[in-house]
């Protein structure tokens, strides 16, 4: 069966090399344009002057004395020939022919020659005109000039010719034509590294980017400009409005249409052009709203400022974030309350140290320690990733402020931890896991919430098993909760965790399960050791 092959698809050059190949095809249009009129004009001004010379060494012959008295003697041509001969070597002429007034030959490089008539005309020569032609003759094509030779009396007694072949005075023209090519080639070996400089000059202005990289920036700028929920907009050093979204153009109305007329914003600029690097944010009246107006320059590197960009933003959202902050505060005098609890254990100790009760202190410190340091020892002698300790001890500390119960199987353990396994995305994977479980027990169980971690890096997979003693989850659940934004909570901040987890497992290559208990859930995740996709931690730096 015969395989239908593929056809050959020309890949467009990127603009960097349509640019070259546009100056150099425009460079060696214009160096061909350059060679032909040169060689035109050389070949002209050549066969010119050839001409010219042809009819002086005509003129000159015809002046000869010693030929005018030839014509007078019996034989001519015995006279008349050897001094041609000799008048043709010392000009460099190709022939020299005197005629008579019947066109007979009396002189001629070819002796058979003389004698016989011209095959050219003389019928110019003979009524007194100089004339230069090229023509053909027993030597072939020549630039020929011929005059009349006047006797004493002034009579026009014969005819001297004077020719200079063509295939020599091509051969002048081919190595003037040559200078003038090497010279159109001396211009493209320079204009070559001036395209590359052209070129790459122009991208790194557009900042390497494509044609079609810029139209897709614009759209891309175009689209986060109008998702922006503050009022945004550029403008000019002379108020030209250069791009403003949706909700600028809305709280501003007839002030943006193509030159910005607000009063204030007007101040506000021209404060901005004579103070260019003061940073300005103020609060503005604008259609009977007040708005907190910033404004930063726009101006690349070691140039002036070609704009400004302002945000508006209601002054009314101000209001809203400084109320959140001072919630926040409220928050945290709550957190510094709830370490009074350790500062008294603290100020116990000091108490204990200063009566030098140190049986005391010390069985006071045991307490507080062992059970943290049994976790740190039991995680730094089982887990070979520091990384991923850190996560654990953090989430034992975070259960232990949520009154949940954490423990972990004496059996586990990951030390076969290939370099090639991301550790930032285990984390991932492990910490929102975890968080799940303890929210699900605590929310469930209350003070009896437990979460159990048990993991194992036996065979080809790192293994982990979470299991808490919550609700539970049912299929239908389960699909609700692993997409985007599912959640139970109130606070917008929440519901991409497990969304967050999956994307991880997956660039990681693994897997999860849930298991149904009969009192809660576990949740398995199996990370193979070996992904063909990976890369070792050396390898991620230089990257």
């Amino acid at each position: 069966m015969a395989i239908l092959s593929k056809p050959f698809k020309f890949k467009q050059p990127g603009l960097f090399g349509q640019m070259v190949l546009l100056v150099l095809t425009v460079l060696l249009i214009c160096i061909l344009l350059i060679i032909i009129s040169f060689s035109s004009i050389i070949d002209q001004m050549i066969e010119k002057t050839t001409g010219q010379q042809a009819l002086t060494v005509a003129e000159l012959v015809a002046e000869n004395d010693s030929i005018i008295d030839a014509f007078n003697t019996d034989h001519p041509a015995q006279l008349i020939q050897p001094i041609a001969e000799k008048l043709r070597e010392r000009t460099g002429a190709d022939y020299i022919v005197i005629a008579n007034g019947e066109g007979i030959r009396y002189s001629h490089p070819y002796p058979n020659q003389i004698g016989r008539a011209t095959e050219t005309s003389n019928k110019a020569p003979l009524a007194g005109d100089s004339i230069v032609f090229i023509g053909n003759g027993v030597l072939g094509e020549a630039v020929k000039a011929k005059t009349p030779i006047y006797d004493e009396s002034g009579k026009i007694i014969g005819v001297s010719s004077v020719g200079f072949l063509t295939n020599e005075v091509e051969g002048k023209i081919f190595v003037y034509q040559l200078r003038v090519a090497g010279f159109g080639g001396l211009a493209l070996l320079i204009g070559i590294p001036g395209a590359f400089y052209i070129a790459r000059r122009v991208k790194k202005l557009i900042f390497n980017l494509e044609p079609e990289e810029i139209s897709h920036a614009f759209s891309e700028k175009q689209a986060i400009l109008e998702s922006i929920g503050d009022a945004t907009l550029a403008i000019s050093p002379d108020l030209k409005i250069l791009s403003a979204n949706k909700k600028a153009r809305s709280i501003l109305g007839e002030h943006a249409k193509d030159t910005l007329t607000e009063l204030h914003l007007k101040a506000l600029i021209q404060n901005a052009l004579e103070n260019p690097n003061l940073f300005i944010q103020k609060q503005v009246l604008i259609n009977n709203s007040i708005y907190i107006v910033d404004i930063s320059p726009i101006q690349a590197e070691e140039t002036a400022i070609t704009g400004f960009v302002l945000t508006i933003r209601p002054f009314s959202e101000v209001e809203d974030l400084a109320n959140e902050l001072i919630e926040i505060r409220q928050h945290a005098n709550h957190i510094r309350a709830q370490t009074h609890e350790y500062l008294n254990k603290l100020n116990t100790l000091n108490g204990l140290l200063l009566l030098e009760r140190y049986e005391e202190a010390k069985a006071l410190m045991k307490m507080e320690v062992q059970e943290l340091q049994q976790t740190v020892t039991f995680l730094m002698s089982t887990i070979k990733d520091p990384l991923i300790v850190a996560l654990l001890l953090g989430k034992v500390n975070r259960a232990k402020e949520m009154k949940v119960l954490i423990t972990f199987d004496e059996n586990s353990q990951w030390l076969d931890f290939p370099d090639t396994i991301q550790s930032e995305h285990v984390v991932t994977v492990v910490g929102n896991l975890i968080d799940n479980a303890l929210e699900a027990s605590s929310a469930w169980k209350g003070k009896s919430a437990t979460v159990h971690l048990s993991f194992t890096d036996y065979g080809d997979e790192l293994i982990m098993d979470i299991e808490d003693n919550g609700k539970g989850m049912t299929s239908e659940e389960e699909a609700y909760f692993f997409t985007e934004g599912a959640t139970t909570k109130n606070d917008p901040q929440h519901g991409l965790g497990l969304t967050i987890m999956q994307h991880a497992l997956s660039q990681l290559g693994g897997e999860w399960y849930r298991t149904d208990r009969s009192e809660g859930t576990c949740m398995t995740i199996a990370i193979p050791k070996a992904n063909p996709d990976s890369t070792t931690a050396k390898e991620r730096e230089k990257s």
